[in-house]
């Protein structure tokens, strides 16, 4: 046990107490001792899992900031040293400038807003709601883009209502992420759907679209916080790749849950669910 003892000492956790005895108390001791090995190894592999993930989130935010900042100070410098462009130049260039500091504006209030959820230990002012009727209003609220998008979207809404215990800002923001998300990323599917379903004293909302879908390799990811699959990595799509993970942040403090399921151009649907409201 000492010598086993050192060597977990210096660092190796593959180490464990192993022995023959006859004595019940030290064969007990070396069996806690090896639990709580075990305990440390996890930590410790869970630590440096979450390291590297850090140095890559890193990386990631510095692009993600840089790429808009880099464009937004480009045309700022255009338009003050080149007396050549036209008004018409002059004027595409202040609106694309301002479109960069919009995209830099939205994905910094992203990471912050994450940073607040995650350190944010108060509770939810959970409510009865009749959720049929918040999801009509998310829907509301996406009109002029599913107009641009050209998408009449596919609902299926019980007319009577459904109750479920939700905080009324959290289902706002998890809707209009969900929604968002949709038309970023799946509107060139031409369809868009929302289903509002009672199952098993839960109340759960789908929204799914057509589009080009999830990647089998990042389906299991994609609520992590520090994961960012290539979709999200695409800057024309202007996505910051932490809607999903605000969204499970918010469902979660709900007691509920999320779900992901994707065939790729074929059907991606997100569902959350909520306690029913008694």
């Amino acid at each position: 046990m000492i010598r086993a003892t050192r060597e977990i000492r210096t660092g190796n956790l593959n180490m464990r107490y192993r022995g023959v005895t006859s004595n019940r108390d030290l064969s007990d001791l070396g069996g806690e001792l090896n639990r709580m090995v075990d305990y440390f190894q996890r930590t410790y592999e869970r630590t440096q899992f979450l390291e590297e993930e850090r140095k890559r989130m890193i990386a990631n935010i510095s692009h993600d900031l840089r790429t808009p900042l880099t464009a937004l100070l480009g045309y700022l410098e255009a338009l003050r040293c080149d007396g050549t462009l036209s008004a018409k130049e002059r004027e595409r260039f202040l609106g694309i400038a301002s479109e960069k500091g919009s995209v830099l504006l939205a994905l910094l209030q992203d990471f912050f807003e994450l940073a607040r959820l995650e350190s944010d230990e108060s509770e939810p002012d959970l409510r009865r709601m009749d959720l049929a009727e918040s999801v009509r209003e998310a829907l509301a609220g996406f009109y002029p883009q599913f107009v641009k998008a050209g998408i009449t979207p596919t609902i299926e809404i019980p007319e009577t209502p459904v109750y479920g215990m939700a905080d009324a800002s959290f289902l706002t923001r998890i809707l209009n992420n969900l929604l968002s998300n949709a038309l970023r990323y799946g509107s060139e599917g031409g369809e868009i759907g929302v289903k509002v379903r009672d199952e098993a004293g839960e109340v759960w909302i789908d929204i799914w679209d057509r589009g080009r879908g999830i990647p089998a390799t990042d389906l299991p990811h994609i609520f992590e916080r520090l994961y960012t699959g290539e979709a999200s990595r695409n800057t024309a799509l202007q996505g910051t790749g932490l809607g999903l993970t605000i969204a499970k942040n918010l469902v979660e403090k709900l007691g509920g849950r999320i779900t992901a399921a994707s065939s790729p151009n074929i059907k991606t649907v997100i569902s959350f669910s909520v306690r029913q409201g008694q």
